[in-house]
């Protein structure tokens, strides 16, 4: 795990980084200790008198923000912990457990949402412009997106008998007609 000065993480760094999931699935063991380090890191630092205090504590809250908050990054759970942390969430009242963990995480998320929908509409629209230069290139030139004689057609009588067939072909067949009646 890279180690990331979290004063200088933002959202949309967070948002390009590993998923918490996908880093679990690759490094489990790695991946556990930095998330099992960075929630005790915050607890020691933020120093409350009714807080985390057992191994099996922490592992149980690690293990609620994982379920919890699966879409996080790596970096995302380092920046949750620094902000927790200056207290940008708020005061704890010397109570630091599960609840409150999961509490500044739903801050975060909630602090989090705008960034994203503004990062996947810019990404929306990339598509879109790139999809629309494609076609610029794959289109013909004497394609147009206006077709004149089906346009004179409606669609149920442009598949009706003889008005699907061309000039050359209905004229035959009439002099068929013709013979056959003679």
């Amino acid at each position: 795990m890279q180690e990331l000065d979290a004063s200088q993480l933002t959202v949309e760094i967070c948002f390009k980084c590993t998923n918490v999931k996908t880093a679990l699935k690759y490094n489990e063991v790695p991946t556990r200790a930095a998330l099992t380090a960075m929630i005790t890191r915050t607890v020691k630092f933020i120093d409350a008198n009714k807080t985390l205090s057992t191994p099996e504590e922490i592992e149980m809250t690690v293990n609620e923000l994982l379920h919890t908050y699966p879409c996080f990054t790596l970096s995302d759970w380092r920046l949750a912990c620094y902000m927790m942390a200056k207290e940008a969430f708020g005061p704890y009242y010397e109570r630091l457990k599960l609840a409150q963990f999961v509490e500044c995480f739903a801050k975060y998320e909630q602090l989090k949402a705008p960034v994203v929908n503004t990062i996947r509409e810019n990404e929306r629209q990339q598509y879109e412009r790139e999809t629309a230069e494609a076609l610029r290139y794959i289109t013909p030139e004497f394609g147009t997106e206006f077709n004149p004689i089906a346009a004179r057609v409606q669609k149920a009588d442009w598949m009706k008998g003889e008005d699907r067939l061309t000039y050359t072909e209905r004229e035959e067949m009439r002099q068929r007609d013709k013979n056959r009646a003679k």
